[in-house]
């Protein structure tokens, strides 16, 4: 899902700061910026670097923000139900105001699609998450939906919207706070393994230090070509969203997706947030919404909502990245030394962040991951680069 927030600039220069590191990560959206955190203040130094002038500056700032439990294929679920308990309960000092505010997430379906939905009902992986609910009670919900579109209806009332703002600033205060460091317009250039330690070469000079961390997002193998590393295979998918104003009362309004993920809306300010859900394949770079996505987009809305969009507020898309079993891939390269994989989040990244900068900390501090994570079911194996080649 895709949006855009805010973000403050919250981060230092490197003028009298040394360049070698304990760990070095690349890429300061959420994934970076959450990882680097959590290595920061189990005791490592650690250097964070970012291409663009600010943190969060492509997908992270512009994700839907809101966490959805059901959302996800088994491992994602994992993750997100190791990450609940970190944004209802933060860190004392992370976050001025909570993380999460109720929304909900109604998930909408058809005739032509109510196989699916009835599967992820009957999913137990679902248990106590997703509720069935009739057309009526999700006409009163979500009061836009034509009928058509709502034959049978699934439910989660615990939903809600992040502050993603909040989130990524709490991260980047808690790496300075634990004396890491933040250094931005800083492009990785090169990458070369001498006598135990990367030399990483960038636009502002040289860095080093005995591990990599490439949370590069759209760009992480692009990073791992540098390191002489094998790609994973990341495919970076274009995202469309559009916000327009329904002239009529929508704060109280969930999350409204079809089953199938072609549309959905949701609150976003006084505005609603539109997508057409689109999954358009293409190369890293600063995405720019298409104009077929937009008339797509205007058309499914049309189609199964009772709204005219006659006017758009805003438009925008983001990048997605997947490997082919849409779980993130984290863990050591196995061709390479000292080079970890974080990457592949696709539209997760923002509700898995707790739990896969855990994951990081521990499996990079350690070898394995702490019974905290391993006790909802995560594994080193799931998320690990080697299975992709298995």
């Amino acid at each position: 899902m895709l949006a855009r927030v805010p973000l403050v600039m919250a981060w230092c220069s490197m003028s009298g700061t040394p360049r070698n590191c304990d760990i070095l990560v690349v890429g300061g959206g959420i994934a970076g910026a959450s990882a680097a955190a959590a290595l920061a203040g189990a005791g490592a130094y650690v250097i964070l670097l970012e291409m663009e002038p600010q943190p969060g500056y492509h997908t992270t700032g512009r994700s839907a923000a809101t966490f959805v439990s059901s959302y996800g294929n088994d491992t994602i679920r994992i993750l997100n139900a190791a990450s609940r308990p970190f944004f209802d309960t933060p860190p004392d000092g992370f976050a001025d105001f909570p993380l999460l505010s109720p929304r909900g997430a109604l998930f909408a379906s058809d005739e032509a699609h109510i196989s699916d939905l009835r599967t992820a009902l009957d999913d137990p992986a679902n248990a106590g998450l997703l509720e069935p609910i009739d057309t009526q009670t999700a006409l009163e919900y979500s009061p836009a939906l034509r009928p058509e579109s709502a034959v049978l209806v699934a439910y989660e009332e615990n939903a809600a919207d992040i502050d993603v703002n909040g989130l990524l600033q709490g991260y980047l205060r808690r790496l300075q706070a634990a004396n890491g460091r933040v250094v931005t317009s800083a492009r990785v250039d090169s990458l070369l393994r001498r006598a135990g330690t990367w030399q990483v070469g960038t636009n502002v000079g040289a860095f080093s230090a005995p591990v990599v961390v490439n949370a590069a997002g759209a760009w992480a193998d692009e990073v791992a070509a540098l390191a002489g590393t094998a790609s994973i295979g990341l495919v970076p998918k274009r995202r469309t969203a559009l916000t327009f104003d329904p002239g009529v009362d929508i704060a109280r309004w969930p999350l409204t997706i079809s089953v199938d993920e072609e549309w959905y809306f949701r609150p976003e300010g006084g505005d609603l947030l539109i997508s057409p859900g689109d999954e358009t394949p293409q190369p890293p770079n600063d995405a720019q919404p298409d104009e077929m996505d937009i008339a797509v987009c205007i058309d499914r809305i049309k189609r199964h909502t009772t709204m005219t969009v006659s006017r758009l507020v805003s438009k925008r898309a983001g990048l997605r990245s997947f490997v082919f079993d849409k779980s993130p891939v984290a863990g050591f390269a196995d061709d390479v030394d000292g080079f970890f994989w974080l990457a592949a989040q696709g539209g997760y990244g923002i509700q898995t962040a707790p739990a896969l900068a855990a994951f990081t900390a521990t499996l990079i501090g350690s070898g394995e991951i702490s019974s905290d994570l391993s006790d909802f079911g995560l594994t080193v194996t799931a998320l690990s680069p080697s299975r992709l080649r298995a």
